[in-house]
């Protein structure tokens, strides 16, 4: 099943998208999938806690673009989750990981794997009547369960 969603994107981060995608010749939902995977890897830096989501900052309404992407369940719950950890909200992590990697990441030839998030899982179960729940974004060598 695939989830149909929308992100809030600054004309200038859309141009750096686009750019790099007439390059790659990548689709652009192709090419946010991987900047959020691969903004992820910082994941020790970005976690926050204690404090509402910070979005991005504000600008006139004509530097704006929502752009659509359709994106797998697995996809979609990663990206709520890394929303909820790093408190702040998808297209605001989208455009710092533009900042952050578009350019590192054109000068070498990335991973053409459609599946990114093939080893994302997240399970509940009950302790004496508290419901925890583990998420594993990759594939532990123990498994807790």
């Amino acid at each position: 099943m695939f989830i149909e969603t929308t992100l809030h994107v600054h004309k200038s981060i859309l141009d750096k998208l686009d750019r790099a995608v007439s390059r790659n010749l990548q689709s652009r939902t192709y090419l946010i999938k991987f900047l959020i995977q691969r903004i992820m890897k910082d994941h020790r830096k970005m976690i926050k806690t204690y404090s509402r989501i910070k979005y991005q900052e504000r600008d006139k309404k004509e530097n704006w673009n929502r752009i659509h992407i359709v994106l797998t369940e697995n996809e979609y719950e990663y990206f709520l989750d890394i929303r909820k950890f790093f408190k702040m909200s998808v297209s605001y992590i989208l455009a710092l990981a533009v900042i952050s990697y578009l350019d590192e990441m054109l000068k070498w030839n990335y991973s053409t794997d459609n599946y990114f998030y093939k080893n994302y899982v997240f399970i509940m179960k009950t302790i004496d009547g508290t419901i925890c729940w583990q998420q594993y974004w990759g594939i532990p060598k123990k498994l807790d369960i």
